[in-house]
């Protein structure tokens, strides 16, 4: 199969990677799956085994290095020499990310914290309402001045001044009838690290489409994408979502096609 920019595919992405032109990614942004066993974990991140089903599909814990391993040396392959990226992950495995991100040559440039609402009432221990988010990049730091950084305003944690913070407060969505995936990112997140991570006419990698956030973050702003989703009771759902945000755009879908094109020539 012959991958196209600007197209999801429902496809493993252990395999959907290795199709990717070498050094054509600018942006890495995904949400892999947690690689624990939310049915003995309970409520915590209020992802609960039953509200998963069986269209989520995870990784087990005893694979789970190998596992991210074995994606990020892909993902490395197909981003730029300048490349940046957004991983984010719950506490369980984070130790297997960092490791794996370190043995593969991606340097940290900010560990985010994702903090939402007040997660799920627990009696002996502390509430869980965060997730992290983890800033890397192929640059060494000696070139660090070609990576991509936009200081957006609207981001800024003063007035007047370009103060970004690590701390990200933005609530998570919760999703009330239909159909469900379980692990939805808000656009408020995706937009962020799109708008500041990328520019208009970048290629965004997500490998775990999930619902489709990062792509509609990608067609909203003037980005080039390619995801992947192995479920495809999920993938549906992504792509369902994707067709029905392009259509509310209307025009400005057309003008984005236009772009698009041009920006191919």
């Amino acid at each position: 199969m012959t991958l196209s920019i600007n197209e999801v595919y429902n496809e493993d992405c252990l395999k959907g990677l290795d199709q990717l032109e070498p050094e054509t990614v600018d942006l890495l942004l995904t949400d892999p799956p947690f690689g624990i066993d939310f049915h003995k974990m309970g409520s915590q991140y209020n992802r609960l085994q039953r509200e998963l089903g069986r269209d989520y599909i995870e990784v087990q814990e005893q694979d789970y290095y190998d596992f991210t391993l074995q994606w990020l040396q892909s993902a490395w392959r197909a981003m730029k020499p300048t490349a940046s990226g957004f991983i984010f992950s719950g506490w369980n495995r984070l130790g297997d990310i960092l490791n794996a991100i370190t043995e593969i040559g991606f340097r940290l440039v900010n560990h985010i914290i994702w903090k939402y609402q007040f997660g799920v009432f627990t009696k002996k221990k502390f509430v869980s309402s965060h997730y992290h988010i983890l800033y890397i990049t192929k640059l060494p730091e000696k070139n660090d001045r070609l990576r991509t950084f936009n200081r957006i305003p609207e981001y800024s944690s003063s007035p007047g001044k370009l103060y970004f913070e690590d701390v990200w407060r933005i609530n998570r969505d919760y999703q009330k009838g239909g159909e469900k995936t379980p692990t939805r990112l808000p656009l408020a997140v995706t937009d962020k690290c799109v708008r500041i991570g990328s520019n208009e006419g970048d290629l965004v990698l997500e490998p775990f489409l999930g619902s489709g956030s990062v792509v509609l973050s990608c067609i909203q702003y003037n980005r080039h994408y390619v995801g992947f989703e192995i479920s495809e009771p999920i993938f549906n759902i992504a792509k369902n979502r994707i067709k029905r945000v392009k259509e509310q755009l209307g025009e400005k879908t057309d003008n984005l096609e236009s772009w698009l094109k041009k920006t191919k020539k």
